[in-house]
């Protein structure tokens, strides 16, 4: 059974002519190992700052105040200044008067004081200071995340290995192939004359100098407990023009959603398609070459083996495509033909550059030490 099934497969082989049973014969795997890293960074979140920043310094250079009254009963001689308030009070509250002159003067024993202060802790005030806060924590977060410059990375490990039979004759092959483009992309994130990372530095400096201001100051020293979201719509908040911009600012922080992007594909496959395919067509190409070598050493053999490699590059291109037409198969060989004449060109000027360069310096060496022959002979 065996043997009629070799004598078949035998007489198959016979049927068919080199090329075929190269192919016929011919198994091969492609494994493919992809790393692939993109990330681009969005910088929206800067130019929000940015247009937000000058809001926040106007307010934090004429902070709001409001005045607190402290009201207590101190002996007359501890009080620092009787007010309309002090002397409505001792009217409403005889109890405190020791006595009354002849003359109608009342001495009083004690007598209400009023102690008029400043402060900062308002709510308008404790929610910029919350904001301000907040603003530093999300800036640096963003500086962590995306404070640099967007990348791809792609590498692509392939492994071909093949083997066939032609006639006997056992043919193999291995290759191993690493393709890996890194690719940096400087961000054109230029605004009023500088750079992404001048802007990124002017932010910080003025961001970290808000920490210096008299109310962040203060209402750290107090520890003022900070507001929270919703805001509350206060007549300032609402009306002044500088806490609307702080309150936008808020609401993007508290929302805020990155628009980065990032791909990241770790991939290990065989392949089967088109990729594989060309890999068994260089194989072929290889084989049908020394072949040629090797079975002829006459004139003809280049020409030999071009008519062979052409004719099985036209094979693949028809196909790949069915409806390429003659002239579009005229177009392509020929455009590829120019390519390969100008690489030609460039290479060939670049070579008798450096050899031009090189008997120029040579040149100049020899005359240099003639020169010194000469000079030598005369002395």
């Amino acid at each position: 059974m065996n043997e009629d099934f070799e004598q078949d497969e035998l007489e198959e082989e016979e049927q068919l002519d080199d090329d075929d049973l190269f192919l016929h014969n011919l198994n091969s795997t492609l494994f493919v190992k992809k790393d692939f890293d993109m990330k681009e960074f969005n910088y929206e979140w800067l130019d929000i700052i940015e247009d937000c920043i000058p809001y926040i310094q106007n307010i934090l250079r004429n902070p709001r105040r409001f005045i607190i009254n402290e009201e207590e009963i101190v002996k007359v001689e501890l009080a620092r200044r009787v007010t309309v308030e002090s002397v409505i009070h001792l009217s409403q509250h005889t109890n405190l008067i020791q006595k009354i002159e002849d003359n109608g003067d009342v001495k009083p024993s004690k007598i209400l004081n009023i102690n008029k202060e400043e402060s900062m802790d308002t709510y308008e005030n404790r929610f910029i200071y919350t904001l301000v806060n907040n603003l530093r924590v999300f800036f640096e977060q963003r500086l962590e995340v995306s404070g640099g410059n967007s990348y791809c990375f792609d590498k692509n490990n392939l492994k071909y290995e093949a083997n066939t039979k032609v006639y006997g004759e056992n043919l193999k092959i291995s290759i191993d192939v690493s393709d890996v483009t890194r690719d940096v992309m400087e961000h054109t994130g230029d605004k009023g004359g500088l750079t992404l990372s001048e802007r990124i530095r002017k932010a910080k400096t003025q961001i970290d100098g808000f920490f210096g201001t008299e109310l962040i100051q203060i209402l750290a020293k107090l520890h003022v407990s900070p507001v929270r979201s919703p805001i509350k719509k206060t007549n300032v908040i609402l009306k002044n023009p500088n806490f609307r911009k702080a309150e936008e600012l808020w609401n993007y922080i508290q929302s805020f959603e990155s628009k980065d992007k990032r791909k990241k594909e770790n991939r290990e496959f065989f392949d089967k398609g088109i990729l594989k395919e060309e890999y068994d067509q260089a194989f072929l190409m290889a084989f049908i070459a020394n072949k040629n070598f090797i079975s002829s050493s006459s004139s003809t053999t280049e020409t030999n083996i071009i008519q062979q490699m052409s004719q099985r590059l036209i094979d693949n291109l028809l196909e790949t495509d069915s409806d390429l037409t003659e002239d579009r198969l005229g177009e392509l060989f020929q455009k590829q033909i120019s390519i390969t004449k100008e690489k030609n060109t460039e290479r060939k000027k670049r070579i008798d550059s450096v050899i031009s360069s090189r008997l120029d310096r040579e040149i100049r060496s020899i005359t240099e030490l003639l020169d010194g022959f000469k000079k030598e002979g005369t002395a």
